[in-house]
């Protein structure tokens, strides 16, 4: 295979081959966006570079961001050594021959292209190396070099340590493409990254190219815009002073001249421009985008383009208050939290999806909140666009093949759904009065993994569930019109076979019998239903007492409330008498088994309708889509019911550890096991000093007693949204937000490069704007304040990735703070308040 390969090359959009910048361009370039031209050096030619220098290599393994000193003078060694390997000859050669055929004297940018950058699951924004207005060949294979070496820069070796990324699985390649001297250039987000608004673009720019806006060292001007019409929202024009251009020697700063500095750099209409090419490429990708670009003579060039790979969350009550109503025990939530994040990554490598790094659910004050950013961004994510029939139809067998696992999951997951049942029996049959505490403990968490493997894919089959249904709907909508969608749509998928209609089905069955025995329909309806139960007051009625006993059995496992803690209709079975009293109270004269079939029928003929509107190449498409929607709803309702037969054994477990722990003194009542944390419980277990055990009952009786105290009152809907301190203070500092959060810590001024040895653990970084050489600072630091550049710098982009508050443009905050000062950094607002010692 070629070590080169131009982007319109379709090996070219391989992340293999051409790292995670080369393939985007080459697929860009392939899609008709307009990117300069240029070609890869492939991940070949570097694996051809390092060949034979494992051991070499092999000495970033010990080199962290924990140990500044030693990272920065191993780094540098290992990279002494590479730089003594010369560029494999053959390499050399495909690349003056390329190069040759191209006009003499021009200029190229030439830029890291590594495997494992410009994914969604990371940026590694600005740690490998970029070259621009590099002329000659020479230069050119002289900066291919150093884009090799500049893998092994401390900074990308401790990104790699802390992301979880092995540094054997590294590789590099190298774009060389035709440099544009642009007039204008900067950085868009497709959508805001500090407040996380999907619908906000946000744009910033200075005059020349666009190194002095990506590296944060220059005043920008900064744009926020509509993204559904491209009109600006807001802007802040900078006194912009300096400005980036080529040159002979590559790039020089240029002062910006004075009638230029205090105007905008970007007319609405190049806003609106620039917005458009945004949201093509966002559309094109069906992920946010991060995107350089720059004008030169009024032309629009897009010179990169990578997902965004942090969405800072809203939490919210809308998506989980139906889910999770009340409040949550903490260890129901420590179990649940864990498996629904692994069943999240796991479901997104089978969707193909970009990988999700954040929380989709998270507990605050014990009510569960959704990420509303992430439920929109994932689940509302469509699978593929099509303007007609013809587009959709011609798109057929590339979807088939791209799309096979959405046939193949509900065969897969019913296939190990035996497996996940035969266990759940076993668990049954563990002799839980033999065990001890610790043994008691270990098979609570055999039990809870197991249900983690079971669920992995189910988050698949709740988003599959939701795409196909919107699908569909779309589909209709091209077929019938918008108006006559909706009522078709309802009808087709308004008789689905699921677990929930088994069993209203069957209530429905035992309320008729109760009411055909007027002593028993009295009884139901005028007796308590608890008192029913505790006396035994149904054994006179053997019939529909021992149906109602088959019920119990078969369905006793479901669930009252989300929270395990609560017991199912096994252990409460007056909860379901309750639900005969309501059917019992209301019209018994349309079984359901009569509306069952009313709604086939109203199917069977909205299915008529819209075959004998339909094209028959498209008959197949349609009725696959059709089917998978309604097996999809089907599934959905199973999984949950399935799910909810783990609490039986987990409950089982819980209580006989609960049991033990009452006999210590250690709880009051069994259950109130629930209110402690998993880690405490582990920590106890694993120690199980007397001491250990006493802070476990401290604990759990603070904490049942906080559980209670939030049980009591309405939570917030939106987090966040109570009354805030006014933004602007005596003693405030303001700037732009750089990323979210809020964040307390002394001060510590970062000056040069001489200071990274001192920096302390926790402090907050003070700089006059930080490059990418400084990233292992931001493992360390509690939060970061630059005196310039804006949200979409280097320095804003890592402080997000690493989760710290960040406030950007703070013009005096070098001459105000002074190290060992505390402040208080509010990355949301943009503030920086200093706080006074008492």
């Amino acid at each position: 295979m070629s070590l080169l390969l131009p982007f319109d090359d379709q090996r070219a959009t391989r992340v293999d081959l051409c790292g995670g910048k080369g393939a985007n361009l080459a697929l860009l370039t392939q899609h008709g966006f307009p990117v300069p031209p240029g070609m890869v050096v492939t991940t070949l030619a570097y694996q051809e570079f390092v060949s034979g220098l494992g051991e070499v290599l092999a000495q970033a393994a010990d080199l962290s961001a924990g140990d500044p000193v030693r990272l920065q003078q191993g780094g540098a060694r290992l990279r002494e050594e590479l730089a003594r390997a010369p560029l494999p000859e053959a390499v050399a050669a495909e690349v003056r021959q390329s190069l040759a055929a191209r006009p003499a004297g021009q200029a190229y940018s030439v830029r890291s292209s590594s495997n494992l950058e410009d994914l969604a699951s990371a940026a590694f924004a600005g740690q490998h190396d970029t070259f621009l207005n590099v002329i000659g060949t020479d230069e050119v294979l002289a900066k291919v070099k150093a884009c090799f070496l500049s893998l092994w820069h401390d900074r990308a070796i401790a990104y790699r340590r802390e992301h979880g990324f092995d540094h054997t699985h590294a590789s590099m390649a190298v774009v060389i493409q035709q440099m544009v001297p642009c007039d204008v250039a900067g950085v868009a987000f497709s959508i805001n990254p500090v407040n996380g608004d999907l619908g906000t673009i946000v744009v910033d720019a200075n005059y020349g190219l666009g190194e002095s806006v990506v590296s944060g060292e220059a005043e920008v001007d900064h744009f926020e815009l509509d993204k559904a019409t491209g009109t600006v929202k807001s802007r802040t024009v900078a006194a912009k002073s300096h400005m980036v251009v080529s040159s002979d020697q590559g790039t020089v700063d240029r002062v910006v001249d004075d009638a230029a500095a205090c105007c905008a750099c970007l007319s609405d209409a190049q806003l609106a421009e620039l917005a458009a090419l945004l949201v093509r490429v966002e559309r094109h990708y069906r992920f946010p985008q991060d995107i350089e670009w720059g004008l030169l003579g009024g032309t629009l060039h897009l010179l990169q383009s990578r997902p965004i790979t942090t969405i800072p969350p809203k939490w919210t009550r809308d998506e989980s208050a139906e889910r999770f109503p009340n409040v949550i025990t903490p260890l129901t939530w420590d179990f649940v939290e864990a498996g629904f994040h692994e069943s999240l990554h796991y479901s997104f490598r089978l969707m193909d999806y970009p990988a999700f790094r954040g929380k989709w659910f998270a507990s605050f004050g014990h009510y569960i909140y959704g990420n509303q950013n992430a439920v929109r961004l994932y689940a509302g994510r469509t699978p593929f666009h099509f303007t007609n029939l013809e587009d959709l139809l011609g798109q057929m067998p590339r979807l088939r093949e791209e799309y096979r696992w959405v046939q193949e999951l509900p065969v897969t997951w019913m296939r190990d759904l035996d497996g996940y049942l035969i266990r759940l029996g076993v668990f049954s049959m563990v002799p839980l009065q033999e065990m001890n505490e610790a043994a008691l403990w270990a098979h609570v968490k055999e039990v809870v993994a197991h249900g983690a493997r079971y669920f992995r894919p189910n988050i698949a089959i709740s988003i599959t569930q939701s795409v196909l249904c919107r699908l569909l709907l779309k589909l209709l909508a091209y077929v019938v019109g918008e108006q006559d969608a909706r009522p078709i749509f309802d009808a087709l998928m308004s008789w689905c076979e699921t677990k929930t209609g088994q069993i209203n089905r069957e209530l429905f069955e035992l309320a008729h019998r109760a009411q055909q025995k007027p002593n028993l329909a009295i009884l139901l309806k005028e007796v308590p239903s608890r008192e029913i139960i505790e006396d035994h007051l149904l054994e006179p009625f053997e019939e529909f007492n021992a149906q109602f006993e088959r019920f119990i059995e078969n369905h006793g496992h479901r669930e009252i409330d989300f929270d395990a803690y609560q017991p199912p209709w096994r252990e409460a079975p007056w909860v379901v008498l309750d639900n005969l009293k309501i059917i019992l109270a209301s019209p018994m004269h349309a079984a359901p088994v009569k509306k069952e079939r009313e709604v086939k029928v109203a199917a069977q003929q909205a299915e008529f309708r819209l075959f004998s509107k339909l094209p028959q190449e498209a008959h197949y498409f349609f009725s696959e889509i059709l089917r998978l929607a309604r097996a999809y709803t089907s599934l959905d309702d199973l999984e949950h019911y399935q799910t909810t037969r783990l609490n039986q054994p987990l409950r089982m477990g819980l209580r006989a550890l609960g049991d033990r722990l009452v006999a210590r003194g250690v709880l009051e009542e069994a259950m109130d096991i629930f209110y402690a944390h998993e880690a405490q419980i582990e920590t106890a277990v694993h120690t199980g000093s007397g001491a250990a055990w006493r802070l476990l009952g401290e604990q759990v009786r603070e904490q049942k007693a906080a559980c209670l105290a939030d049980a009591a009152r309405e939570p917030e809907w939106n987090l966040g949204e109570s009354a805030q301190e006014p933004l602007e203070e005596s003693g405030d500092m303001t700037g732009l937000a750089g990323s979210p959060g809020e964040s307390e810590g002394e001060v510590f001024r970062v000056l040069s490069a001489d200071d990274f040895a001192k920096f302390p653990k926790g402090a907050v970084l003070v700089a006059h704007t930080t490059s990418p050489t400084w990233t292992p600072l931001f493992y360390l630091a509690s939060a970061v304040i630059t005196a310039s550049g804006g949200p979409l710098s280097h320095g804003a982009v890592t402080a997000r990735e690493m989760g710290i508050p960040a406030v950007m443009a703070v013009r005096d905050c070098l001459s105000r703070l002074t190290n060992g000062q505390r402040v208080r950094v509010d990355g949301s607002r943009g503030r920086v308040r200093l706080v006074q010692e008492t």
